[in-house]
């Protein structure tokens, strides 16, 4: 059986999962964080290739290992 519970503050969501940890029959705690589920901020990319020698040639030459025409 697989219970999930959604908890919003992180100190509590520790303390529950310490207690978890003490009960014998607990087999296995998986935590996972949630995803931010907001709009992606595109901006945040903008630029990352500036000041860098990245041709069409070069990306299909890595991929391929030779330039494809």
């Amino acid at each position: 059986m697989k219970i999930i519970i959604d908890i919003s503050n992180e100190g509590k969501a520790k303390h529950l999962i310490d207690i978890l940890k003490d009960i014998p029959y607990v087999k296995n705690i998986k935590v996972e964080h949630e995803k931010n589920k907001g709009k992606p901020d595109f901006k945040s990319v903008f630029g990352i290739w500036k000041d860098r020698d990245i041709t069409i040639e070069s990306i299909r030459k890595k991929a391929w290992g030779r330039i494809a025409k």
